[in-house]
């Protein structure tokens, strides 16, 4: 899209273009722009044309009306037409900044970088001063392009050439950030350059600087402009549903003091919060923990007969949230009775949101007062409301109920349920220990059309670990895994671990730590190894831990598998579970003591840390002046 409309023939374009033919009627040339542009509108270039040509025989032969003309082969793509008719209008000496601007456009939206140079160049060797206008077209092929590459060298050369940056070359160059990847230093150029502009900065350039600042995480930039502004004298007034945006922005920043200080700055300006901008204050505050100060806002609010419509449902739906958040389940249907008491409607979103704080906060209890208030308001049951329903009886260990929602609900036909509803009732199960029912929901599941997913698998490893069928594990991770085109991620494998030292089978979980080793592509995280070395420890093998600490940490002397693949990067122990190992060796005899000894010098030597900092959740990184270790197998145990 054109980045500046090129400005309305004036009377100086006219006598200035004309180069001596004057016109006779300027409404007439007037009339004739704009039937050139319906036509270009509606993508018309022939009846544009047509209607030009006639406008040649009956002699209007201006710059304007030969510009607009221009402008609609541009606008309806057809760049050759454009290159023909400038090269008319220079034959005819009517060719003005405009033109170049124009026909430079067309050049930049095809593509074709080199042509734009080279009219740049005759533009000069013509004596047309390029404009803010042509340097922002430039500048605006190269931000479109999707690179920074030879941007700021474009804004300086502009004001090289004397032409200062506007408020559109700032919006331009704050699309540089909608990727949130540029450098902090780019983003304060920004603001200096908005803060030299001589024209007043408008709403929209101030909105586009909040959203880059939000996306890159440098709301203090924001922050240095009003400074900057107001230090000059500058009564830099916003609109509310600009403050809005910046509220919303420091509470995603998780900036709750510049939150208030923006709410405080809008009250003393004399700004009236929309309901929008209390809505924003609101869900900051509550974002950021603040539930009990977002519902005395709420409060203040309805005191205040100018601003107490300003509260709806939403509104006090986010506070809802912000209780249920805390899991203060008492407070939660306090302002559900408070909204209630005063006639604000309870959508759907309101009474998901009181279920989801029954789930979470063990107040299942209130399910069926909640659901006969839903059919009491009209309200109707989605499937998130039922996924809650479910996971809450799941959470609560009644999985009965669980599955009698499930039943109701697919009896009823309007919603199938989903991979999240049935992972949560297969979590419930795991926890219920009932394997059976597990597989039997499994086998619904595939039945539908469902895929497993990665956490579907870790559920039923837990749910057949628990009942003692290790090998079918094993062999549903393997199937599962090739049927569905998925590799086990880290957590299933960590379930399979200890599925085998639950039923003590540590050397299946060893042989398990080896497999996924050796094979390429397979990482294996803290929590793997804090799995095994707690399965050593409870299978009183304190040396084989010990030995796992070793691997762990990519130190020498071990009998397992090690990644041939040195990056210098040890995955480590939990640091709870090298704090247990550490109090075993410690309270042993005399070899424990010694293999502590070793496993600590060896870690100084190698990583450059102790085991006690390991224990106390230090860096696993290596320190300065570290040695590699020999990452080879083949050193054998201690």
């Amino acid at each position: 899209p054109p980045i500046e409309d090129p400005p309305g023939p004036t009377s100086a374009d006219e006598s200035s273009g004309a180069t001596g033919r004057e016109v006779q009627d300027y409404g007439e040339v007037q009339r004739a722009v704009a039937t050139i542009k319906a036509h270009a509108r509606q993508g018309n270039l022939r009846s544009a044309a047509l209607f030009f040509q006639t406008c040649q025989t009956s002699g209007m032969m201006t710059t304007v009306l030969y510009n607009s003309f221009l402008d609609a082969c541009v606008q309806c793509g057809d760049l050759d037409e454009a290159v023909s008719h400038f090269e008319e209008m220079q034959r005819l000496d009517l060719v003005d900044v405009i033109s170049y601007n124009t026909l430079l456009k067309a050049y930049l939206s095809h593509g074709r970088a080199d042509k734009a140079r080279k009219l740049m160049q005759d533009m000069t060797a013509q004596g047309v001063k390029p404009t803010t206008v042509t340097y922002n077209e430039l500048l605006h092929a190269k931000v479109v392009k999707g690179g920074r590459s030879g941007v700021w060298q474009q804004v300086d050369e502009m004001r090289a050439a004397g032409v200062q940056p506007n408020a559109v070359t700032c919006s331009i160059l704050l699309k540089l950030f909608v990727n949130g990847s540029c450098a902090p230093a780019e983003l304060r150029r920004v603001v200096d350059l908005i803060d030299e502009i001589a024209e007043p900065v408008d709403e929209a350039l101030v909105s586009s600087l909040i959203d880059a600042c939000a996306r890159t995480k440098q709301m203090e930039a924001v922050s240095d402009l009003i400074r900057r502004f107001r230090h000059k004298g500058h009564k830099w007034c916003f609109p509310a549903p600009l403050y809005g945006s910046m509220v919303k922005a420091y509470g995603q920043a998780g900036d709750i003091a510049r939150v208030h200080q923006t709410w405080q700055d809008m009250q003393d300006q004399g700004v009236k919060p929309t309901a929008i901008t209390v809505g924003c204050m609101v869900e900051a505050l509550v974002t950021n923990g603040e539930a009990q100060e977002a519902w005395n806002l709420v409060h203040r609010q309805l005191e205040d007969e100018e601003q107490n419509e300003n509260i709806n449902t939403v509104t006090y739906s986010t506070v809802l949230k912000g209780f249920a958040s805390t899991r203060d389940i008492d407070k939660v249907f306090v302002v559900y009775e408070e909204m209630r008491a005063k006639d604000i409607p309870c959508n759907r979103i309101t009474y998901n949101t009181m279920l989801n704080a029954c789930a979470k906060s063990g107040g299942m209890r209130h399910v069926s007062r909640l659901l006969e208030d839903m059919a009491a308001s009209s309200v109707a049951p989605d499937i998130i409301t039922y996924a809650t329903i479910v996971k809450g009886y799941c959470a609560e260990g009644d999985v009965d109920r669980a599955f009698k929602v499930l039943d109701n609900m697919q009896s009823e036909g309007n919603f199938p349920p989903d991979e999240i509803m049935y992972n949560s009732i297969l979590d419930g199960c795991a926890k219920q220990h009932r394997a059976d029912d597990a597989l039997r929901v499994f086998e619904e599941m595939q039945s539908v059309g469902i895929p497993p997913s990665n956490y579907t698998l870790s559920i039923l490893v837990k749910v057949l670990g628990h009942a003692h069928r290790v090998p079918q594990a094993f062999q549903m991770v393997e199937e599962l895994s090739q049927k569905n085109g998925f590799r086990p991620n880290v957590q299933v494998y960590t379930c399979l671990a200890q599925a085998c030292i639950m039923n003590k089978k540590l050397d299946r979980a060893l042989r398990l730590h080896d497999s996924i080793v050796a094979e390429v592509g397979h990482a294996i995280d803290e929590k793997f190894y804090a799995a095994l070395v707690r399965g050593c420890l409870n299978m009183h093998q304190p040396h084989k831990a010990v030995e796992l600490m070793r691997v762990a940490y990519q130190l020498p002397r071990h009998g397992f598998a090690t990644s041939a693949r040195w990056d210098g990067k040890p995955v480590g122990v939990e640091a709870q579970a090298v704090g247990e190992l550490v109090d075993r060796l410690t309270t042993g005899g005399i070899v424990d003591q010694q293999s502590l000894e070793a496993l600590d010098a060896d870690l100084l030597e190698y990583r450059g840390f102790s085991i006690h900092d390991v224990r106390s959740g230090g860096s696993v990184g290596r320190r300065p002046g570290a040695t590699g270790p020999p990452n080879q197998r083949g050193f054998g145990p201690l």
